[in-house]
């Protein structure tokens, strides 16, 4: 359920005005404090969140309100963070003792927090946004955190708006649309997901967690270059893949492809990584053409990372799965495994997080980018997306 807190006296209203612009009827003090079940929520205009709570607001009748969004916070709970030990929050991925007293918070064992996000960082820390509190003397939000001191349960998925855009009932031109057809989304918009898939005409699907912008559509396409997408699908825990099993045979046949592929032989000419690693030894053969296609495509992203992590061997947990396997290991319903261009690898004698680190600003909006504590996942899926396993 979706909460709100008041992080400062203020004032709930029946429009979207200054304060003194309303009659004694028409708002509602609210201290400091204050936390309240929301039915929905929406952005509005002049600053402010139109929110529907779940009960009246005590002492009137009424559900729907707007406050002005400095005043509060509006959180889901679906995301907890417990420490589990004593700790310091810090404003930097680094040893404490290189921070000074207001880049730094402690934090008590049994603290808990609800967040708005999660993510890998350097030296086995995790950046994360709180979503109900704020901590040091600088009342700071986002905050990183030592792995093995916290516990994070649950998942979210929340788009970011990186440029004034328009969200779209249809991958096509704004200008071949109707005015009902698209909404105007500001800069620095945030707004919860269910889901997300590649679209055509360099668009991405997405499926909104709650109604937004006065109109009823959950799904809407939005431009690739005008967002970015962190969090993970509730159904996305994959679980470490047992060891390839022995080639029935030296090659393979590929749909759509004339001729052997021998499981011992590069997929890129003079390349690192081979066509048996690509599929589990030959036991998981591309459902189709595009699938093959797929593998080549990230095969070319594998040679960079190689580089980038300084030319040491990597080990491939995860390459192309088919529907059967990708159920069966716990991975999403939409992964980019199913398509074969996605890749889940360990950099012996680095730490996962300490690889999305060096891997996350080169491969920028190319595609997907995130970490569990034991693999890091890569895919091409086009457009910026990231996350944490939570384990």
């Amino acid at each position: 359920m979706k909460k709100l807190k008041v992080v400062s006296d203020t004032q709930f209203k029946r429009s979207p005005k200054l304060s003194t612009e309303l009659s004694r009827q028409e708002k509602a003090f609210v201290p400091n404090g204050t936390e309240l079940n929301l039915a929905a929520s929406d952005a509005s205009q002049n600053g402010h969140y139109k929110v529907t709570l779940a009960q009246p607001l005590k002492g009137t009748s009424q559900t729907t309100w707007y406050v002005y969004k400095p005043d509060v916070r509006v959180y889901d709970t679906k995301i907890k963070l417990t420490v589990a030990s004593d700790t310091l929050f810090k404003q930097r991925p680094v040893l404490s003792n290189q921070l000074s007293d207001r880049e730094k918070a402690f934090v008590s064992n049994g603290t808990q927090y609800y967040l708005h996000s999660y993510l890998p960082a350097e030296g086995q820390h995790v950046k994360v946004a709180i979503a109900n509190d704020f901590l040091g003397p600088d009342n700071r939000t986002v905050w990183y955190a030592y792995k093995p001191d916290i516990r994070i349960v649950g998942d979210t998925i929340t788009l970011k708006v990186t440029s004034d855009t328009l969200f779209k009932t249809s991958p096509k031109l704004s200008s071949q649309l109707s005015a009902s057809e698209k909404v105007f989304v500001k800069n620095s918009t945030e707004l919860d997901l269910v889901s997300h898939e590649l679209a055509p005409a360099n668009h991405v699907k997405i499926e909104l967690a709650d109604p937004s912008f006065n109109r009823s559509e959950l799904i809407w396409y939005a431009y690739k270059p005008d967002i970015q997408i962190e969090g993970n699908e509730v159904d996305n825990q994959p679980k470490n893949e047992t060891p390839r099993p022995k080639p029935k045979g030296p090659y393979i046949k590929l749909p759509g492809f004339r001729g052997n592929f021998y499981l011992a032989s590069p997929i890129i000419p003079g390349g690192n990584f081979t066509w048996g690693e690509a599929t589990h030894g030959g036991s998981r053969i591309p459902v189709n053409r595009n699938v093959v296609y797929g593998i080549i495509r990230i095969a070319r992203v594998m040679e960079e990372v190689r580089d980038r992590l300084g030319g040491r061997p990597l080990t491939i947990n995860s390459w192309y799965r088919d529907p059967v396997t990708n159920r069966r290991v716990g991975g999403a319903s939409r992964s980019r495994h199913l398509v074969g261009d996605a890749v889940d690898f360990v950099a012996p004698g680095i730490h996962p997080y300490d690889v999305y680190d060096r891997l996350n600003r080169w491969w920028g909006s190319r595609g997907g980018l995130a970490s569990a504590t034991v693999f890091t996942h890569i895919d091409t899926r086009g457009y910026y997306a990231r996350w944490s396993y939570g384990f």
